[in-house]
């Protein structure tokens, strides 16, 4: 259905998770930054390698097994908050599978608008490519977002380094078509233009031909969020992509996380077994 439909029936409550998911939301985002805090010695290699002059510009790498692929997590937030210290107890779930790990952070809006965030965060592919290779590390490539960072990963699929060497991408809870942030409160931060809008919209500016797609959503989500993953769903099989869909029940937007990240979960082992057969 599309989000047309919700104009006048609660687009805050269809379309802001925070919204949608109440005094949980801030319950959540506190137990992430804690043990998030609490796990980051759980990780090994570096933190914060630079990428750019902003002072989001930079990374962590945490290499993996030579056997599995490499995650690039970009963190969610409606691009306009969070930080991908807030994800480092998601990345310790996921390093337990072996995965390598890049975490990107990136300039948030209204600090920056949208299209400036993604060509920092093309800048910063490029140096991430660059330091795979050359520390020997050519394992297939898994990107992996949340929210606004499905979308960024969705858009970023196209960056020429990836070429042949993308294997998947990962979307948990993606927000897909971005004129429908014009009619929210958040723009007031996000800031887009309607010809924003439509340029950033991943229906009308599909993710690249040739990764497997993983969308997930809650399926404690409003109806109309739940809709952007089953619609994005289904315009990538009926383009040929090998696509998955997985309705995680009971959950909403950010426990989600949670249980996806981790393979001791039944959903989050599904995540898991298919990024490793990558």
């Amino acid at each position: 259905m599309s989000w047309l439909v919700w104009r006048d029936h609660g687009m805050e409550s269809q379309f802001n998770p925070r919204v949608a998911v109440g005094d949980a939301a801030a319950v959540c985002l506190v137990a992430w930054a804690d043990q998030s805090a609490n796990r980051k010695e759980e990780l090994a290699g570096s933190f914060d390698l630079v990428y750019g002059p902003h002072r989001l510009m930079r990374y962590d790498f945490h290499p993996g097994h030579k056997d599995r692929p490499i995650i690039i997590n970009f963190h969610g937030g409606y691009w306009r908050a969070l930080d991908k210290a807030d994800m480092n107890h998601h990345m310790a779930d996921l390093a337990k599978s072996g995965f390598g790990l890049v975490n990107m952070n990136y300039p948030l809006c209204p600090e920056v608008s949208m299209t400036q965030m993604m060509t920092h965060l093309r800048s910063g592919i490029d140096e991430v490519i660059k330091m795979l290779d050359a520390s020997g590390h050519h394992q297939p490539i898994i990107m992996f977002g949340h929210s606004a960072g499905a979308h960024i990963a969705f858009h970023l699929s196209h960056h020429p380094k990836l070429q042949n060497r993308l294997a998947g991408i990962a979307a948990l809870s993606g927000i897909y078509e971005t004129e429908l942030v014009l009619e929210l409160a958040v723009n007031e931060d996000v800031r887009l233009s309607k010809d924003e809008a439509h340029e950033w919209n991943c229906l009308t500016h599909m993710p690249a031909v040739g990764p497997a797609y993983y969308i997930a959503v809650g399926g404690a989500e409003p109806s109309g969020w739940i809709d952007q993953s089953w619609i994005m769903a289904d315009a990538l099989r009926q383009r040929g992509d090998q696509t998955r869909f997985h309705g995680c029940g009971g959950l909403h937007h950010f426990n989600l996380v949670d249980c996806l990240c981790d393979a001791n979960h039944l959903d989050g082992a599904r995540l898991h077994e298919w990024m490793k057969s990558l």
